[in-house]
C-alpha cells in the first residue's frame, strides 16, 4: 500500500510539473512588454497580409515576438481590442479605448488562426 500511495504522490508531482511547464513555454513565460524592445512596428494590415498570404514565414518572423501594431479600432470586447478587424489584442488591464479611435498597441504574437483569418497577440498594452 505505501508503494502505491508513493507512486500516486510521484504521479501527481510529475503531472503538475509538465502542466504549468507547458504552460509557462506556451505562453512565454513572464515578460514585461512595457519595458521590452519591440522587434517590429508594423501596421494591423501589412501583418495581416503577411500572415494570410505566407502563414509559414510570417508565423517564423512574429511569433512569441514583442510587436507594434498600429490601426483602427473596429472592435471593443473587456480586455480584448480589435484592429482593422483582423487582429485581436488580448489587453493586459481593461482600458477605455474608443471604437474607430486609431492606436499603437505593443504586444506578443501567439499566431495566426486561419479559421477566423484572426491574428492573436497577447499581453498587449496601448502606447500612448
Amino acid at each position: 500500500m505505501n508503494k502505491k500511495v508513493k507512486f500516486l504522490v510521484l504521479l501527481v508531482v510529475v503531472a503538475l510539473a509538465g502542466y504549468f511547464g507547458y504552460n509557462y513555454v506556451m505562453t512565454g513565460g513572464a515578460r514585461d512588454l512595457e519595458t521590452e524592445k519591440s522587434e517590429f512596428a508594423v501596421a494591423a494590415s501589412a501583418v495581416f497580409t503577411e500572415f494570410s498570404t505566407n502563414p509559414d514565414s510570417a508565423t517564423t518572423k512574429y511569433l512569441n515576438k514583442a510587436v507594434e501594431i498600429s490601426g483602427k479600432v473596429t472592435a471593443v470586447n473587456g480586455t480584448v481590442v480589435t484592429l482593422d478587424e483582423k487582429v485581436s489584442c488580448q489587453l493586459n488591464a481593461v482600458e477605455k479605448v474608443d471604437v474607430n479611435s486609431e492606436v499603437k498597441i505593443k504586444g506578443r504574437v501567439t499566431g495566426y488562426d486561419d479559421l477566423l483569418e484572426e491574428l492573436k497577440l497577447d499581453q498587449c498594452i496601448i502606447l500612448k
